[in-house]
């Protein structure tokens, strides 16, 4: 009886027939995630091609999201189109699909490279029509005002666990800065940038991280991966890059945020009447935030050396970052 494995390979051979590359002409010359993505290459023309899983349950929004991006010109990989002119085939509850493979340069896209990459994601990605079968519901300001409260409730009670340990003094100064972000947001423009994320039928990236966007040899930046796309406030794509570019205690806090929300608003300038709602939002302490989420889920102590002087850093890191938004915010506010 043929393996799991070799009934899969089997049907990406098949698969790849719906796109004109017959079994003797086509190798599978790698595997670059288990069962889920495979390298191929054209025997004849050496040309190579990814081709990519995905499980039904996904549905095939992130295929035809890729497909209408490539086919505005969006810098993506080219996706191929079957004999049938579809952009994948549906096969044993999974989604396939071809794209080109691309050539990386020796070096990755700088941070600068990665703000712009997502202003431009949010800019270009708006389509007149809903992709897929079904239109999904926006969440509402009070939906995003409630999860935000629920982590400054958190840090909060982490802050009163505290009480009496070296750590007593930074949680209560990061639950501070959390419930005054928390105000901010409350008072800024949260519920028209929900109407305008809704109107405009945002797309997020959903897994917005450095692996995401390749530097091509030609050098042209190229973004992939929307497995985890999704209809939603273009706020939360911001927060990961915020947070990705803020995470190392070592790297210049300041530096990082100074092009952040200049680049992503000259690029992506229809969302620049909600900059107070990105600013409060990025004053949370996220990274601090994620830190001891993590502490909490290990069941770890922050009484530890090295926990403790990690603990103590992000915390100066978040403290210098709410510092320096809290004048941009008080700037932005002189504008208006």
């Amino acid at each position: 009886m043929a393996s799991k494995r070799s009934r899969l390979l089997s049907d990406v051979l098949s698969v790849l027939s719906n796109y004109g590359l017959s079994k003797t002409e086509t190798d599978i010359i790698g595997e670059l995630k288990e069962e889920k993505v495979w390298l191929v290459q054209n025997k004849k023309t050496g040309k190579r091609y990814v081709l990519k899983r995905l499980n039904e349950d996904k549905t095939n929004f992130p295929i035809l999201l890729h497909s209408k991006l490539y086919e505005t010109g969006f810098h993506v990989p080219e996706i191929f189109q079957t004999k049938t002119k579809q952009y994948y085939v549906h096969r044993k509850n999974s989604y396939y699909y071809l794209m080109d493979y691309i050539s990386l340069s020796e070096t990755r896209p700088s941070f600068r490279q990665r703000i712009e990459g997502l202003a431009r994601f949010h800019a270009d990605s708006l389509f007149p029509d809903w992709i897929g079968s079904h239109s999904p519901s926006f969440p509402k300001s009070k939906e995003v005002l409630h999860a935000h409260r629920q982590k400054v409730a958190q840090l909060q009670e982490m802050a009163k666990a505290a009480n009496g340990t070296a750590l007593s003094h930074i949680m209560k100064q990061m639950a501070q800065l959390a419930n005054q972000s928390y105000v901010l947001l409350e008072k800024s423009d949260l519920a028209d940038f929900c109407l305008e994320a809704a109107e405009r039928k945002a797309i997020c990236h959903g897994d917005y991280n450095s692996n995401n966007l390749l530097l091509a040899e030609n050098d042209n930046v190229m973004m992939i991966d929307f497995d985890r796309a999704y209809y939603g406030l273009p706020l939360d794509d911001f927060r990961f890059l915020l947070i990705s570019l803020t995470k190392n205690p070592k790297n210049d806090v300041i530096k990082r945020l100074e092009p952040l929300f200049d680049l992503y608003f000259s690029i992506c300038s229809l969302y620049a009447p909600y900059k107070n709602v990105y600013l409060a939002d990025a004053m949370f302490p996220h990274v601090f935030y994620s830190e001891m989420a993590i502490v909490e889920k290990r069941k770890q102590t922050a009484k530890n050396r090295s926990s403790l002087d990690l603990l103590t850093r992000l915390a100066e890191q978040e403290t210098k970052k709410f510092a320096f938004l809290s004048d941009l915010f008080k700037s932005e506010g002189s504008r208006t």
